[in-house]
């Protein structure tokens, strides 16, 4: 890119603001709004062919559909998202502040307060992003700015998922999804990530923060990554006496290895974190006195003490729910179709909001039923689609009793139901609960597709990459060698599910290599 350049009909490029792995960021200038922007490009040579590129073009309006919904200021506004020529840019808030890997550089290490309060404000915005299950997949100091003011911006929501959604760091020599040096080990395995996923990789930068060094830093990466599968980390006051007991304890606990073993919410962290947030001292050339008043600190003050004695209670709606709209059985069809197609476009809320209206009508139509598990199937897949998880698992688990019933219980319909309610389970960190309904839909598989039919091996995939997540190591090595014979046999060596089974066999093995250089930190 140069400058000057108009992308998008209306956004100048002004001046390169940095680049790293994945592309290039701008400082830029909206024409139509008269204000400057952060413009942020995807690598081109990422997608060498034009199919890929289309298929990161979905993923990444996708992910910026998803990302826009954020709503906490601790999220960089996402005004706009788009291609140019044959790279896919993203248009935000252009944010001030000192990054968060420099901040550590320049005062090494950081005051304990501020450590504290840096990684409480990284909660709160996890707390609101994990509420809509939104994972950032990708946490590190890098991404972190510390804005003047004192507050923390957490920069590249969807990024990593926009690169490569199934791949890992291993396989792609630190070109993944994620960055190795502050990866869950289920992540860098798996390729999946969920809210403890974060929370480890929180964990990885408050010890950065404290110690002035990673958890694990080596110079052989590969090693590095290997530690974070198989070695305790070093307690901080081994490493620092000044870091209370209190917060030592709390880092440990987010870097276990195990996700089970980690605090179950971000909002946890955060009030473990918050009491150490006292007496914080100047940080010279990274913050500054506010304007006096501000009118930021103005409008929190008061809706704190709102929230003190005032806000009692569930919460009021905005308007009450009208009644269900009555709608003929070819409006309701002519519903389904529309949710589809918006649904293909990836305008997933609006096809949640078609399909729950008809949904509602067609619940008043009692010689309809089959419409309406269709309807209410379509609204399912449609939550799980916009990572509603909660919302999904609730309705996968409402339809599948009488989907059953209609169709039997080992119909394809049905299997595809039982899958998507395993899926959510382990979207939602439910890894124990998700195994158990994987290994039971998998019993009921075999009996009735047979043994080498692609849906009970997909499955037998899925089970590994459950038992790594629970720390099941060598009972996944176990089946996946098992496994792979059978599904280059049946789909193919070239097959993506093939593939995703090698990578995951090739992933434990190369732990147990760490001699395997490998480049990316």
């Amino acid at each position: 890119m140069d400058a000057g350049t108009v992308v998008g009909e209306r956004y100048q490029l002004v001046s390169r603001l940095g680049e790293g792995g994945y592309g290039e960021v701008w400082k830029g200038f909206d024409q139509s709004l008269d204000r400057h922007v952060a413009v942020k490009f995807i690598r081109a040579e990422k997608f060498p062919l034009q199919e890929e590129l289309d298929e990161a073009e979905q993923r990444f309006r996708r992910e910026a559909r998803v990302t826009a919904k954020l709503r906490h200021p601790g999220v960089p506004i996402v005004y706009d998202v788009g291609t140019h020529e044959t790279s896919l840019f993203l248009v935000m808030e252009l944010v001030d502040g000192y990054r968060i890997d420099h901040l550590i550089d320049e005062h090494d290490p950081l005051p304990v307060a501020w450590a504290a309060a840096i990684g409480a404000q990284v909660c709160a915005v996890l707390t609101v992003a994990h509420a809509q299950s939104v994972i950032h997949r990708d946490l590190k100091p890098v991404n972190l700015i510390l804005c003047a003011d004192g507050t923390v911006k957490v920069l590249d929501f969807g990024i990593a998922a926009v690169l490569d959604p199934g791949a890992t760091v291993i396989t792609r020599l630190g070109e993944g999804v994620g960055t190795f040096c502050y990866m869950a080990p289920e992540q860098a395995i798996t390729g999946k990530a969920d809210a403890r996923s974060d929370l480890y990789a929180l964990g990885c930068v408050l010890h950065e923060l404290l110690a002035g060094r990673r958890v694990f830093e080596s110079a052989v990466p590969q090693a590095e990554l290997a530690r974070h599968y198989s070695e305790a980390p070093p307690r901080l006051r081994s490493l620092r006496a000044d870091v209370p007991t209190g917060l030592e304890d709390l880092v440990l606990s987010l870097l276990a290895k195990n996700p089970a073993d980690r605090p179950a919410s971000a909002a946890e962290v955060y009030e473990r974190l918050l009491p150490y947030v006292t007496a914080l001292p100047p940080l010279p050339g990274a913050t500054t006195a506010a304007p006096a008043p501000d009118p930021g600190r103005m409008y929190a003050v008061v809706a704190e003490r709102i929230a003190e004695t005032a806000l009692v209670g569930p919460p009021i709606p905005s308007q009450p729910t009208p009644p269900a709209s009555r709608l003929s059985r070819n409006e309701l069809i002519a519903a389904k179709k529309q949710a589809e197609g918006l649904a293909i476009d990836g305008r997933l809320s609006q096809a949640i909001e078609v399909l729950k209206d008809a949904v509602s009508a067609c619940a008043a139509l009692p010689a309809e039923r089959q419409l309406l598990i269709a309807l209410r199937m379509d609204l399912a897949n449609a939550r799980f689609g916009a990572r509603d998880y909660a919302a999904a698992l609730r309705d996968f688990e409402g339809v599948l009793p009488t989907l059953a019933d209609m169709l039997g219980v080992r119909h394809h319909a049905v299997f595809d139901c039982r899958y998507n309610q395993a899926l959510s389970m382990a979207a939602l960190g439910r890894n124990e609960a998700a195994l158990s309904r994987m290994t039971a839909l998998l019993a009921d598989a075999r009996v009735t597709l047979g043994e080498s039919d692609p849906f009970p091996l997909l499955l037998r995939r899925e089970i590994a990459a459950l038992l790594i997540k629970l720390g099941e190591r060598r009972q996944a090595v176990t089946l996946l060698c098992a496994l792979l014979p059978e599904m280059i046999a049946v789909l193919g060596v070239d097959d993506a599910e093939t593939r995703q089974a090698q990578t995951l066999l090739e992933n434990l093995e190369r732990l147990d290599d760490p001699g395997h250089e490998i480049t990316g930190c």
